[in-house]
């Protein structure tokens, strides 16, 4: 005979988690977002064996994220944070000579935050690293563009150039002066 320990019940399910409805994506607003367990720095992300392309010793001071895409993906879209997000402090970046740093800031306003934080990110690949490998390029594209000089311009091409131009107005003035005139003939004169 079985001892009977009392009267058997079953467990008490559990309320389902609450819905927060929507899509799972992370809010795109920084202001808004709240720091993702994601976000670290990127010399403790990346083991020394999986390093993208570009990936070089400055690559300490970015910032890299990563939140879920809306590239080419299929279904993987949907779970694989694979957007990248690379964010370094432009003021502070003694890595960049401070001319650079300045015209940078200049050509590239509106990728800067209120906080000063150049903010590159990529979601052109369904791979994580190749869309970090992505944002590393487009750092080291923004540097080599702010680094370049503007072409000094001959007296002789300026002088071309302003040549042009005014035989440009000369031209459009008088094809206005032959219209106006077609238009002043079509006039009834009533005297």
């Amino acid at each position: 005979m079985r001892a009977h320990a009392g009267p058997s019940h079953p467990p008490t399910p559990r309320p389902p988690p609450p819905r927060t409805g929507g899509s799972p994506r992370p809010c795109p607003s920084p202001a808004l977002r709240r720091p993702q367990p994601g976000t670290q720095r990127a010399r403790l992300l990346l083991p020394r064996g999986r390093r993208p392309r570009g990936y070089s010793r400055f690559s300490d001071r970015l910032t890299i994220s990563y939140c879920r895409s809306s590239g080419p993906g299929g279904q993987n879209v949907n779970k694989v944070n694979t957007k990248a997000e690379v964010r370094f402090h432009l003021a502070s970046a003694d890595w960049i000579p401070e001319d650079v740093r300045q015209k940078m800031a200049l050509m590239h306003r509106n990728k800067i935050n209120r906080a000063g934080e150049l903010i590159v990110n990529s979601e052109e690949s369904r791979y994580q690293m190749k869309n970090l490998a992505i944002c590393l390029e487009k750092i080291k594209v923004m540097v080599t563009e702010a680094t370049e000089k503007p072409k000094v311009v001959s007296k002789e091409t300026a002088q071309q150039l302003i040549a042009r131009v005014e035989k440009m107005n000369r031209e459009r003035l008088r094809q206005k002066k032959i219209h106006s005139n077609i238009k002043q003939s079509r006039r009834a004169d009533f005297d």
